[in-house]
């Protein structure tokens, strides 16, 4: 489950979850609804994404920013996760191995609701909470 939350020249989310797969995938669909609302996707390609990180919230940083790259740098637009694992590497740090398709750019078909600039770590913070992962993510639009 996923809830956009407003703040001044930011807009964020608050994501609750079982585990981290979830946590992540349900983040993914809020930065999706943010950017894209409801626009027409369709998953006609399928991209790998493998990213390391020293912690938890680094690594959910990076994974969303990894998305907005994809649609900032090469005009690829998210659709949905494929297969997501996310494994803890000891004391060194965080590892997550995704698929995840989408398609090109279509300015016929995407409407680009929010332009985020960056994911950000304002009060990014991963708790545990009545046996749920909770959080909340602020982007820089």
């Amino acid at each position: 489950m996923f809830k956009i939350i407003s703040h001044t020249a930011d807009i964020g989310i608050e994501v609750e979850a079982v585990d981290w797969e979830q946590l992540f995938k349900e983040a993914a669909r809020g930065w999706k609804a943010l950017v894209f609302e409801d626009s027409s996707i369709q998953g006609k390609e399928n991209k790998p994404v493998n990213l390391e990180a020293q912690t938890v919230e680094e690594l959910l940083v990076d994974w969303l920013n990894e998305l907005n790259y994809f649609l900032t740098v090469h005009f690829w637009v998210f659709d949905k996760v494929l297969n997501l694992r996310i494994s803890q590497t000891g004391e060194k740090g965080w590892k997550l191995q995704a698929e995840v398709s989408g398609e090109p750019y279509n300015q016929d078909r995407h409407y680009i609701y929010f332009d985020i600039k960056a994911v950000t770590f304002h009060q990014l913070q991963i708790r545990y909470d009545n046996g749920k992962l909770k959080t909340r993510i602020f982007f820089d639009i």
